[in-house]
């Protein structure tokens, strides 16, 4: 579903947030919300006839119209919210459940490996015993200590991986710091590239989690080999994957997901702002 352009949130909205009669009713990050939903001009115009008309039994049909408007708006918000925190949460738990699949499979192989070593290495002894040439006991010993070698190197060399594609990747636009997204909603990624949503106010929370993904999250050094294709996997559409980047790519979509749910805090906030005293 495409979103109305008349709701699209303001490039520039120094002048409304210089406002005095929004800045006096509204704190700033409300205000930043409201823009993100796109209601910023409409609840100019609501405080304008709050201040027309005082107390709550007077005012106008065409207040309640106005405040009906922002409240539908800021519903839309909240289920688009809802909508992307479901769709990181189900992208997460689909790479979780490959990798739990590749991990299992991983195990199953590594103890028939085990437990085919022990019996080669079980077999070889015996045979030099039982044998009474020394020719065939050192073919025996040599032969049955190579098997085994072979078999631990196999067992500790095993790292299966999995075709897994993704082609709307939620990772990308987030890597990418892009100006817009194509896989986020306009009022989602308002919020995680506006520095003002982020704790400190200094960088974005889309920002912060790509550097959290560099010097925390195991990747590897993009300007090598491996770093590259890393990203490529991770941020393109998909590929070859071993468990352990699966969890990884669950582990970031995650993360994510948790940034996005927190919208709601703020959506709160604005909601009971916009419930003037006394009604």
């Amino acid at each position: 579903m495409t979103d109305d352009p008349a709701f699209l949130p303001l490039p520039n909205l120094q002048p409304l947030l210089r406002d005095s009669l929004l800045t006096k009713r509204f704190s700033q990050r409300s205000l930043l919300l409201a823009n993100a939903a796109g209601v910023l001009p409409q609840l100019h115009e609501l405080v304008r006839l709050e201040r027309a008309t005082p107390t709550s039994n007077a005012r106008s049909e065409q207040y309640q119209a106005q405040q009906q408007r922002i409240l539908t708006r800021l519903l839309l918000l909240s289920t688009t919210i809802a909508s992307v925190a479901a769709e990181l949460d189900c992208e997460g738990e689909r790479a979780d459940q490959v990798a739990s699949y590749l991990t299992e499979h991983t195990s199953r192989r590594e103890q028939r490996l085990t437990v085919l070593s022990i019996a080669v290495g079980a077999a070889s002894g015996i045979a030099t015993t039982v044998l009474e040439g020394r020719t065939g006991q050192y073919a025996f010993g040599i032969g049955g200590g190579l098997a085994t070698a072979v078999l631990g190197v196999l067992t500790l060399t095993s790292n299966p991986t999995v075709l897994f594609t993704h082609p709307r990747n939620l990772l990308a636009d987030i890597w990418r710091e892009a100006p817009q997204s194509s896989a986020y909603p306009p009022a989602v990624w308002y919020v995680l590239t506006e520095p003002a949503f982020s704790n400190q106010g200094q960088s974005s929370l889309a920002h912060n989690a790509r550097r959290r993904w560099q010097h925390y999250g195991q990747l590897e050094r993009p300007d090598s080999r491996k770093g590259r294709a890393q990203l490529e996997l991770l941020f393109g559409g998909g590929g070859h994957y071993d468990a352990n980047a699966l969890h990884l790519r669950a582990d970031m979509l995650n993360e994510l997901q948790a940034s996005v749910r927190l919208i709601d805090q703020d959506l709160r906030g604005l909601l009971q702002e916009l419930t003037p005293p006394g009604q």
